[in-house]
């Protein structure tokens, strides 16, 4: 054990001297002296400077003087040294210097076995005269019937704050008899305490964990030799069996029943029957429909403290992984909690592989595409310039209609063309090039080609990352629309957060 020093000892004797202290003599003239107290055992620089560095000096009276006289270890008391008595603490938060309505730190205390000894303290009475004497041990002798009980801290977890101060013995007077004339002026009387005391060990402090996360296993008889289904996620559960089938669920129980709203790395509750409306085009942050609700509200309903860049927020994805990142409250917005996403955690990207030359260099990548473009406004020779085979786009507006393919053109499509398409996405050859809206397209390098089909990708989900500018933004298709990778509405169950 490294060295420790509580100063118990040291507690026992202060308390002493408190009890002792306010009392006083009556002088003739009617006047009330208080008697002061010290320790008994003063070191010589201090009792010289008492004195005045001389010896004719005399100690003033009245005085009250506390020393320990013995201290010895108490074996009737000893107790089983393995023993630790453990405490659960959980504590009221405090916020600007007063105390709320949430909850604040939680620990776990463990407390060690304390030793037990027996320490005995001498009480000198200094008196001038008998009646001194006299008035200041009636003041003192009422308190002890037959002891006084002892209270060295205030902190209700300390087992061993309590004790009792016994009166073992006393002396009435240091004088002989019959008086010699040697004798000082000085009278002392002594009273012997003695009191149970405990010198405990340090304790062991521990922050108390929170459980955010509970997953059970639930058993379900089924009747049908049909497959069934997790709702939305095409997850079976149950194949083939007639008679019984396990049916494996996850139970995840989170702060509270809200959903919440992920987006521009922020996060905002929803109330438990509310929903936000999309805005056009996809990709920008949907519109909540009710009123915003306070993320310090949420957590002081439950145990565990939040602490800013340390909480973690855990979001279950559509495959069983999870995308994680630190969270702290926007300090000019308490409905929002700014996320620290960690990259790590991303799903990965989806190759999507072609003919065509698509280098890893410079980001590009199987799984990737450069840019978001509206094909009305943006097209090669315009917003696109120097575009080389491999480039990918992923638009959000149809390119032409099918109507434009001519006869026998290279696609071998074949039809009679009643309107022209739209010069900017011709082919090299003329011809006219049809996507739809949310398609991801690829310059072939004499011809565009559709190598993502949206509207034939609507049960899976589909992740690509945006490498525009040199910055990598994921998105996943969902089936319906293109989002923000993991971004988006979450439902209870669905989302957690570690306090």
């Amino acid at each position: 054990m490294l060295h420790f020093y509580d100063g118990q000892i040291r507690r026992y004797i202060t308390q002493t001297i408190r009890i002792l202290s306010h009392f006083t003599v009556k002088y003739a003239d009617g006047s009330l002296i208080r008697i002061p107290v010290l320790y008994g055992d003063a070191d010589k620089q201090v009792a010289s400077i008492i004195r005045q560095n001389s010896e004719n000096k005399i100690n003033s009276v009245p005085r009250i003087s506390v020393y320990i006289s013995d201290l010895q270890l108490d074996k009737e008391r000893l107790g089983d040294s393995t023993y630790v008595g453990k405490v659960h603490i959980r504590e009221r938060d405090i916020e600007g210097g007063a105390y709320t309505q949430g909850q604040g730190r939680n620990y776990t205390v463990e407390r060690l076995m304390p030793t037990p000894f027996k320490l005995t303290m001498k009480v000198d009475i200094w008196s001038a005269n008998t009646d001194q004497k006299l008035q200041i041990l009636e003041q003192i002798l009422v308190l002890f019937n037959p002891s006084l009980e002892l209270q060295t801290t205030d902190n209700y977890i300390d087992w061993t704050s309590l004790s009792v101060l016994n009166l073992a013995n006393m002396s009435w007077s240091s004088k002989s008899i019959p008086i010699g004339t040697q004798d000082a002026p000085i009278d002392v009387a002594t009273l012997t305490l003695d009191t149970p005391i405990w010198i405990s060990p340090p304790v062991k402090v521990k922050h108390l964990g929170v459980i955010t996360s509970i997953i059970t296993s639930l058993y379900q008889n089924s009747g049908s030799d049909s497959n069934e289904y997790i709702d939305g996620l095409g997850i079976p559960l149950v194949t083939g069996d007639t008679t019984l089938s396990t049916v494996l669920s996850k139970d995840i129980v989170t702060v509270t029943d809200y959903n919440i709203q992920v987006y521009n790395g922020q996060i905002e509750l929803l109330g438990p029957t509310e929903s936000s409306i999309p805005r056009e085009p996809n990709f920008e942050v949907a519109i909540r429909q009710g009123q915003p609700l306070d993320w310090n509200m949420v957590f002081s309903l439950y145990p565990g403290k939040f602490v800013a860049g340390s909480s973690m927020v855990y979001l279950t994805q559509p495959n069983g992984s999870e995308v994680i990142g630190t969270v702290a409250v926007n300090p000019t917005d308490v409905t929002l909690l700014a996320v620290n996403w960690d990259t790590d955690t991303y799903p990965q990207d989806d190759d999507i592989v072609t003919t065509g030359d698509r280098s890893s260099s410079g980001g590009r990548s199987n799984g990737s595409f450069d840019a978001i473009i509206d094909p009305h406004t943006v097209y090669p020779g315009h917003g696109m310039q120097n575009v080389v085979a491999g480039d990918r786009f992923l638009i959000i507006e149809d390119i032409g209609s099918d109507v434009n393919f001519k006869n026998n053109d290279y696609t071998g499509n074949t039809g009679t063309a009643t309107n022209n398409g739209p010069d900017g996405w011709k082919n090299s050859n003329g011809t006219d090039f049809v996507a739809k809206i949310n398609d991801i397209i690829e310059w072939q390098g004499d011809h565009w080609q559709v190598i993502f089909e949206a509207a034939q990708e609507t049960d899976t989900h589909i992740y690509q990352s945006n490498i525009y500018n040199g910055n990598k933004v994921q998105y996943v298709w969902n089936g319906v629309q293109w989002a923000k990778s993991f971004e988006g509405q979450y439902k209870a169950g669905l989302w957690r957060i570690e306090l």
